[in-house]
């Protein structure tokens, strides 16, 4: 190959592995963006809010990430991400199932208007929360895309899958995280 060319090779497949990694790559890390805190930054003890967007069944409002004594559902999503969007209608069905957990979905993207659309499209009924400065993602552990955790009302978390996941699983787990 030419040296041009073995340069353009490299270089797309570069950009192939990178674009299909996009649901585990995450814009942060713990060295990344918001790592050191920040504005309404927590612990994890239910001391961090996010505002939520006003769409679907989201508020529009400020809330608390892990309210005290409550449990908790966080889903931590990307519109780009395939596994999020069948997702969707999963956590559909646990919000049908549970509509008195606290259910939070967070994205780390920064265009607001993608993420109306997305959570139109996939009829999202609970709050969700733009955290462009990745405060969540060092503060709960995230390293991959789709995440959920599940926080019991002590504050302890309980459950923490990376992927698609069953409403009957997350169903089992919040059940087990109210005992």
């Amino acid at each position: 190959m030419r040296g041009y060319d073995r340069r353009t090779f490299l270089a797309a497949t570069g950009a192939a592995v990178t674009a299909l990694s996009g649901c585990t790559q995450l814009p942060g890390s713990r060295d990344g963006p918001g790592a050191g805190g920040g504005n309404g930054a927590g612990t994890g003890d239910g001391a961090q809010t996010l505002d939520t967007l006003d769409v679907g069944g989201s508020p529009g409002e400020t809330m608390p990430v892990v309210p005290e004594d409550t449990v908790t559902l966080l889903d931590f999503f990307a519109t780009y991400c395939a596994p999020c969007k069948p997702q969707m209608a999963e956590l559909r069905e646990v919000r049908s199932a549970f509509p008195d957990v606290h259910m939070l979905s967070i994205t780390w993207e920064r265009d607001e208007t993608t993420v109306r659309s997305f959570w139109r499209e996939y009829d999202g009924t609970w709050p969700v929360a733009m955290d462009p400065e990745v405060e969540t993602g060092p503060t709960y552990d995230v390293q991959a895309l789709p995440t959920m955790l599940v926080v019991d009302a002590d504050g302890t978390e309980t459950w923490r899958h990376k992927g698609l996941a069953a409403a009957a699983t997350i169903e089992a787990e919040l059940e087990a995280a109210r005992q």
